[in-house]
Protein backbone atom coordinates (compact mmCIF):
# COMPACT_ATOMS: atom_id res chain seq x y z
CA UNK A 1 0.00 0.00 0.00
CA UNK A 2 1.40 3.41 -0.90
CA UNK A 3 1.40 6.30 1.37
CA UNK A 4 1.93 10.15 1.05
CA UNK A 5 5.41 11.82 2.01
CA UNK A 6 6.81 15.32 1.22
CA UNK A 7 10.45 16.55 1.40
CA UNK A 8 11.01 20.26 2.97
CA UNK A 9 13.29 22.80 3.13
CA UNK A 10 12.85 24.44 6.13
CA UNK A 11 14.26 27.84 6.67
CA UNK A 12 14.24 31.26 8.85
CA UNK A 13 13.88 29.19 11.82
CA UNK A 14 17.34 27.79 13.99
CA UNK A 15 19.48 26.53 11.43
CA UNK A 16 18.35 25.82 7.60
CA UNK A 17 17.62 22.16 7.38
CA UNK A 18 15.72 19.70 5.51
CA UNK A 19 12.39 17.92 6.80
CA UNK A 20 11.34 14.11 5.58
CA UNK A 21 7.90 13.61 6.26
CA UNK A 22 5.71 10.02 6.11
CA UNK A 23 2.45 9.77 6.66
CA UNK A 24 1.98 7.63 9.64
CA UNK A 25 -2.13 7.17 10.02
CA UNK A 26 -3.32 10.07 11.94
CA UNK A 27 0.03 12.32 11.51
CA UNK A 28 3.57 12.44 9.60
CA UNK A 29 6.43 10.72 11.63
CA UNK A 30 9.20 13.21 10.62
CA UNK A 31 13.39 13.02 10.80
CA UNK A 32 15.22 16.48 10.03
CA UNK A 33 18.41 15.79 7.58
CA UNK A 34 21.53 18.54 7.24
CA UNK A 35 21.63 17.60 3.91
CA UNK A 36 18.94 17.04 0.83
CA UNK A 37 18.00 13.48 -0.02
CA UNK A 38 19.22 14.02 -3.83
CA UNK A 39 22.89 14.47 -1.93
CA UNK A 40 22.39 11.09 -0.42
CA UNK A 41 24.10 8.60 -2.48
CA UNK A 42 23.78 5.17 -2.90
CA UNK A 43 24.97 2.89 0.26
CA UNK A 44 25.65 6.26 2.01
CA UNK A 45 24.31 6.36 5.62
CA UNK A 46 23.90 9.60 6.94
CA UNK A 47 22.83 10.87 10.73
CA UNK A 48 19.27 12.27 11.35
CA UNK A 49 17.23 13.38 14.00
CA UNK A 50 13.60 12.56 14.26
CA UNK A 51 11.81 15.32 15.22
CA UNK A 52 7.84 15.50 16.78
CA UNK A 53 5.48 13.95 14.39
CA UNK A 54 3.56 16.80 12.21
CA UNK A 55 -0.14 17.21 11.20
CA UNK A 56 -1.48 15.90 7.76
CA UNK A 57 -1.63 19.49 6.70
CA UNK A 58 2.44 19.59 5.98
CA UNK A 59 1.68 17.35 3.02
CA UNK A 60 0.52 20.22 0.79
CA UNK A 61 1.71 23.18 2.39
CA UNK A 62 4.26 25.83 1.59
CA UNK A 63 5.17 28.80 3.21
CA UNK A 64 5.71 30.93 5.94
CA UNK A 65 4.87 28.80 9.78
CA UNK A 66 2.76 30.54 12.62
CA UNK A 67 4.85 31.61 15.05
CA UNK A 68 7.77 33.04 13.66
CA UNK A 69 9.00 29.24 12.90
CA UNK A 70 10.18 30.15 9.52
CA UNK A 71 9.40 29.35 6.04
CA UNK A 72 8.87 25.92 4.31
CA UNK A 73 9.23 25.14 0.93
CA UNK A 74 8.44 21.43 -0.41
CA UNK A 75 11.31 20.14 -2.48
CA UNK A 76 9.86 16.53 -3.35
CA UNK A 77 6.68 14.73 -2.71
CA UNK A 78 4.47 11.62 -3.92
CA UNK A 79 4.15 8.34 -2.17
CA UNK A 80 6.40 5.71 -0.26
CA UNK A 81 5.82 2.13 -0.23
CA UNK A 82 6.49 0.71 3.08
CA UNK A 83 8.30 -2.63 2.84
CA UNK A 84 8.82 -2.54 6.81
CA UNK A 85 7.49 -0.34 9.62
CA UNK A 86 8.32 -1.27 13.22
CA UNK A 87 8.96 1.19 16.39
CA UNK A 88 13.11 1.88 15.60
CA UNK A 89 12.91 0.70 11.98
CA UNK A 90 11.49 1.58 8.22
CA UNK A 91 12.60 0.59 5.28
CA UNK A 92 10.74 1.85 2.46
CA UNK A 93 11.06 3.00 -0.91
CA UNK A 94 10.26 7.08 -2.11
CA UNK A 95 8.11 7.12 -5.51
CA UNK A 96 8.68 11.37 -5.30
CA UNK A 97 8.40 13.68 -8.39
CA UNK A 98 12.43 14.04 -8.60
CA UNK A 99 13.74 10.20 -7.87
CA UNK A 100 12.20 6.77 -6.32
CA UNK A 101 15.03 5.19 -4.33
CA UNK A 102 15.02 2.71 -1.78
CA UNK A 103 15.79 3.76 2.11
CA UNK A 104 16.43 2.29 5.77
CA UNK A 105 15.91 4.38 8.71
CA UNK A 106 17.37 2.83 12.05
CA UNK A 107 17.43 4.27 15.81
CA UNK A 108 21.01 4.54 16.51
CA UNK A 109 20.77 5.59 20.25
CA UNK A 110 17.80 4.55 22.42
CA UNK A 111 18.47 7.32 24.95
CA UNK A 112 18.41 10.74 22.23
CA UNK A 113 16.23 10.64 18.64
CA UNK A 114 19.25 9.98 16.70
CA UNK A 115 19.17 7.46 13.74
CA UNK A 116 20.56 6.54 10.77
CA UNK A 117 19.03 6.77 7.06
CA UNK A 118 20.70 4.84 4.73
CA UNK A 119 19.93 5.34 0.73
CA UNK A 120 19.97 1.63 -0.65
CA UNK A 121 19.33 1.80 -4.04
CA UNK A 122 18.46 4.31 -6.94
CA UNK A 123 16.02 4.22 -9.96
CA UNK A 124 18.70 2.91 -11.86
CA UNK A 125 18.91 -0.34 -10.36
CA UNK A 126 17.94 -3.55 -12.18
CA UNK A 127 17.36 -5.23 -9.07
CA UNK A 128 13.68 -5.51 -10.35
CA UNK A 129 12.60 -3.45 -6.71
CA UNK A 130 11.16 -0.92 -8.17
Amino acid sequence: MLKPFVFHFHTDYKSPHYDLMLDDGDALATWQLEIPLSEIVEKQTISVHKIQDHRLFYLTYEGDISGGRGKIQRIDFGYYQPLMIQVFYWDFILRGQQSTNHYQLRKINPDDNTWSLTKLQTQDDKDGIF
